[in-house]
């Protein structure tokens, strides 16, 4: 249901949705490593979703976020920051100096708020349905 609203409200539309093989990519992430799905509480609610992906681009020192996602209710609170906080922690721990994740470039809520938390545009995803950036944040201890 999170991948079905944020793509609709990423998109603006279901056209090449295909919940199926997103149920599958975060089943093999959780298979690969257990802390691969992160679900940011509130209290006792659930509050947002958290998918890595251990494996893709480690050799470039990246970690991958496949899914970053906030329930409506719980959006516009400052909040997200939280499960960010939580990739780099995690990451930072396997010696990971960037996080890496793809943003629909006419998502203008989240481009704005992965660029307020300093990601940038690194280039374009030529392999997905639907156009996407990749965007990329340094985590590492030094200066990029």
């Amino acid at each position: 249901d999170c991948r079905r609203e944020g793509w609709l409200a990423s998109h603006g539309t279901m056209d090449h949705f295909d919940g199926d093989a997103f149920v599958r990519a975060a089943q093999k992430n959780l298979a690969e490593d257990g802390e691969s799905l992160v679900c940011g509480m509130l209290g006792d609610d659930p509050a947002g979703v958290l998918q890595l992906d251990f494996r893709r681009d480690a050799d470039q020192g990246a970690g991958w976020i496949p899914f970053c996602y906030m329930l409506p209710q719980t959006r516009g609170q400052g909040m997200g920051i939280q499960l960010i906080g939580e990739a780099v922690s995690r990451f930072r721990g396997r010696g990971r100096e960037k996080l890496r994740l793809r943003c629909a470039p006419e998502n203008a809520v989240a481009q704005r708020f992965y660029r307020r938390y300093g990601f940038e545009k690194i280039g374009e995803d030529r392999d997905s349905a639907v156009p996407l950036d990749i965007m990329e944040k340094y985590i590492g201890y030094g200066r990029p």
